[in-house]
């Protein structure tokens, strides 16, 4: 799973780059593109690993909790793939007579800055050799979704404030990238509570 985590990270780092790069004003198809194939080879290593759990010498009590790991794993990629979906169709976009506020970029790009650490937290998590330490990396990664909330909350304030001036596509665009930005929070959030789950299911 951590393969899986690193893939995760592989595609925070081009979402970032697209939008620092302003997406807007240009497209980046290559690299979304590339985020395209990082979701395609975590859906393949999602698949695999779900098939050496069913078909290995796991114990039954834990078997539902591992392959809900897995799931949520594969969700974090997911979410950047769609990510970059949503920013692809917009930089393709021709808006005339708007004003383009780069903003959002510094927010959007906060929020992928607290992703990418909640991810090095994962894989923190899942070498942790202890109780103790699991159960803190996973409260350290449950404070930065706290803390993308309250980004995302903010963004959503900005954007109602803003909204007379904004063209209908670009409100719903900003709109749809807070929440995908919050749903990758949120995805490393579950990831972290499955594996208490699946730690704690061992140990008793």
């Amino acid at each position: 799973m951590s393969e899986i985590i690193e893939l995760a990270e592989k595609a925070n780092t081009i979402i970032a780059k697209i939008i620092k790069g302003d997406y807007m004003v240009k497209p980046f198809k290559e690299e979304i593109q590339a985020v395209s194939a990082i979701e395609k080879e975590s859906d393949d290593l999602a698949f695999r690993i779900s098939e050496e759990i069913t078909g290995g010498a796991i114990s039954p009590n834990i078997i539902d909790e591992l392959l809900e790991s897995v799931q949520h794993a594969d969700n974090i990629v997911d979410d950047y793939h769609n990510l970059g979906r949503e920013l692809g169709r917009m930089s393709c976009v021709v808006l005339e007579n708007c004003i383009i506020d780069h903003g959002w970029n510094d927010l959007f790009s906060s929020m992928l800055d607290l992703a990418d650490i909640a991810l090095s937290k994962l894989e923190k998590l899942l070498s942790a050799s202890d109780i103790k330490q699991i159960l803190e990396t996973r409260k350290e990664i449950e404070d930065l979704e706290e803390k993308g909330d309250s980004i995302k909350d903010a963004g959503f304030d900005k954007l109602y404030a803003t909204s007379p001036k904004l063209n209908y596509l670009q409100f719903y665009h900003y709109s749809e990238v807070l929440h995908l930005c919050d749903d990758i929070l949120d995805a490393a959030e579950d990831f972290s509570d499955s594996i208490v789950s699946v730690v704690t299911s061992m140990l008793k």
